[in-house]
């Protein structure tokens, strides 16, 4: 009786960690992949509508780059500014300052009023525009998610990651990790830690979606 118990237990065991969608070994080199920007290898994890989730935040839903003296924003997430900030409008000022490298540093409550001095997209005209904050959640595709990593990959000269704690079940995976890298040799150290929930089809053990739960503030912050 007492060895067939044993046996049973150890069956259960077996069972349930060959039931796992993915292993630890395998988290660590989805992880490994994603952020050496290996597209390949990170495409033979994820589902064809596979969506990646970032976190939640309150802005203008714009992604900016200082070019020229201005701020050329070069995304709008979608549905966030409906005709009002798109893809080549260029910033002059934020709410009375002139902006700098430093890109849009917008605090405030959701609906608050943001001041802005902007051309758009082939036109040399000053508007002035006052937008209202709101809350803003990014969703990436497939094909944008790679696309992403292989952009956020070449940015870094080397970098490390160590996942610091995954718990699995059979549809969903929960990893904690702790990300830093240089951009270049001898170079600032910049780190960051992420909490992410992996949504797993329990057929076809592809990764359906991502959740991400970290403060980007964080990350933002060490630049100067």
């Amino acid at each position: 009786m007492k060895f067939q118990n044993i046996f049973i237990v150890l069956f259960i065991k077996i069972n349930f960690i060959f039931s796992l969608p993915l292993d630890e070994d395998e988290i660590e080199f989805f992880y490994n992949a994603r952020f050496g920007g290996d597209t390949s290898s990170v495409n033979q994890f994820l589902s064809d509508d596979f969506i990646y989730e970032h976190i939640p935040y309150v802005g203008l839903g714009v992604e900016v780059q200082y070019v020229d003296e201005s701020l050329l924003v070069i995304e709008a997430v979608k549905d966030s500014l409906p005709n009002v900030l798109k893809e080549g409008d260029r910033i002059y000022e934020h709410n009375n300052e002139i902006v700098d490298s430093l890109g849009l540093n917008t605090k405030g409550a959701i609906g608050e009023l943001q001041k802005l001095i902007v051309t758009k997209a082939g036109d040399s005209v000053f508007q002035e525009l006052n937008i209202p904050l709101k809350e803003i959640q990014k969703k990436q595709n497939l094909d944008s998610f790679l696309n992403t990593i292989s952009n956020y990959s070449n940015r870094w000269y080397e970098y490390d990651i160590d996942i610091i704690e995954l718990i699995s079940t059979k549809t969903r995976v929960v990893v904690h990790y702790r990300w830093e890298g240089s951009k270049s040799p001898y170079g600032e150290i910049y780190v960051f830690s992420s909490i992410e929930i992996l949504d797993i089809n329990r057929k076809t053990k592809l990764i359906e979606k991502i959740r991400m739960y970290w403060s980007e503030k964080q990350f933002r912050d060490q630049f100067k």
